[in-house]
């Protein structure tokens, strides 16, 4: 737990994951500009909008993602892990996730590929692991509630 634990560097890695995501987000529209001319060479505009919108939403529900795991971090550091924020957390994980996954599916019926399937998988499955995980510390924070007031 101090400076050069494997928690700090974590929570360095968190850090930098958060920024260079809104970075990467606020680079969208050259990005996205960028990538459609290095593919083809003639660009349609509406492309360039559907590309872009799903990206721009699709990242801030990432960065939504990564916000909330650094929340539960820190209250894993305090050692206070079983709260109910780190439940709500859990739960807006896990809806986040599905929304990732339900905007890729969208995409899929526009511009199918592969990797777009694979990605609805994983975030599905992220998104039930969450909403799963947020239950079991739903039910951790009642026994410890519980068991504080037993005391």
């Amino acid at each position: 737990m101090g400076e050069k634990s494997l928690s700090a560097f974590v929570k360095q890695m968190l850090d930098l994951i958060f920024i260079g995501g809104i970075g990467i987000c606020l680079s969208l529209p050259k990005t996205v500009n960028w990538y459609l001319s290095y593919i083809q060479a003639t660009v349609s505009i509406n492309i360039y909008y559907f590309l872009l919108g799903l990206l721009a939403i699709t990242g801030i529900f990432a960065l939504i993602i990564v916000y909330e795991i650094r929340k539960i971090f820190a209250a894993l550091t305090r050692k206070d892990p079983f709260m109910m924020d780190n439940v709500r957390s859990l739960k807006r994980m896990g809806i986040a996730s599905f929304l990732i996954a339900f905007c890729y599916i969208f995409k899929v019926i526009f511009f199918n590929s592969f990797m777009t399937i694979i990605l609805i998988m994983v975030f599905t499955i992220a998104g039930f692991f969450s909403i799963i995980l947020a239950e079991v510390f739903h039910q951790a924070v009642i026994v410890k509630e519980e068991n504080d007031f037993t005391i």
